[in-house]
């Protein structure tokens, strides 16, 4: 027995986080059957037609799991470091939550140092 699934995904949270062939794990916002929308992880597979096929996932169940993940992930050396502070640099809390970890003299110091020189071997060359 095939079972119609009614789903709505929110683009504002539609994000590959693995790929291969056609296959996809993807971190989305999703409403199921009309229900409130949910964070979950999800494998999805695509057909020739380019309609997609959810498969097994899981959505989190408290609005912590999704910090708690994330936390873990850090801690355990998963994301590249200048990209996870690329993404916090915008936050309204970034500077005030440098500030509190690493100390109100040490945020001052990094934000007023340049960005090391461009160095253009082509310069040399010519």
């Amino acid at each position: 027995m095939a079972f119609d699934f009614n789903y709505t995904i929110n683009p504002d949270m539609d994000e590959v986080i693995d790929e291969k062939g056609n296959s996809s794990l993807m971190l989305r916002l999703v409403s199921w059957g009309g229900r409130e929308e949910k964070l979950e992880l999800r494998k999805w597979v695509m057909n020739e037609n380019g309609k997609e096929t959810p498969l097994k996932g899981a959505s989190f169940l408290t609005e912590e799991g999704p910090n708690n993940l994330t936390k873990a992930l850090v801690k355990h050396g998963y994301g590249k470091t200048e990209e996870v502070l690329y993404e916090l640099k915008n936050r309204d809390d970034f500077d005030q939550s440098l500030v509190n970890v690493i100390g109100k003299q040490k945020a001052e110091e990094a934000k007023s140092k340049e960005a090391e020189e461009y160095f253009d071997p082509r310069e040399m060359i010519s």
